[in-house]
């Protein structure tokens, strides 16, 4: 999903949280499910050795958007790893707060792996970065 889409996918979820919940859990829940996608600036980074914002969505949308068919592994995005889920899920045991942006980071990944399943590569990234550190080895790897 592309930035415009998630945003307008976060909107409405949050919207529906409105009657239910209060005014800094949904402000959490937002900023998990939106910020979680900082991590595709540092994949770009590390990649291009770039910061631009401007160049990061170009990238990937003419790099790997256009080219999903032909790329065996893209990588690892940092704040998409069950690792990263499950050190929110601990630290949120001592700051409930942080329930709120689990939830976030859950409907945001949600969103994720629906879109890859709709375009047929549910596995073009890692889930883990246990899983990164063996896929990193295929040939194909890095695509770029």
């Amino acid at each position: 999903m592309n930035l415009k889409q998630h945003l307008a996918a976060t909107g409405a979820a949050s919207a529906a949280l409105i009657p239910i919940c209060e005014p800094t859990g949904i402000l959490l829940f937002a900023c998990g499910s939106i910020l979680i996608d900082v991590d595709h600036q540092l994949f770009y980074f590390n990649r291009t050795g770039r910061y631009d914002v401007s160049g990061m969505f170009r990238y990937f949308r003419e790099n790997v958007d256009e080219n999903l068919a032909s790329i065996p592994y893209l990588g690892v995005c940092i704040f998409h790893t069950i690792e990263f889920f499950l050190l929110v899920t601990v630290l949120s045991f001592y700051f409930p707060l942080l329930d709120y942006l689990l939830a976030g980071l859950i409907f945001h990944i949600l969103l994720d792996i629906y879109d890859l399943i709709r375009l047929k590569v549910p596995f073009i990234r890692a889930y883990s970065l246990i899983e990164h550190l063996i896929r990193k080895r295929q040939s194909g790897y890095p695509f770029v």
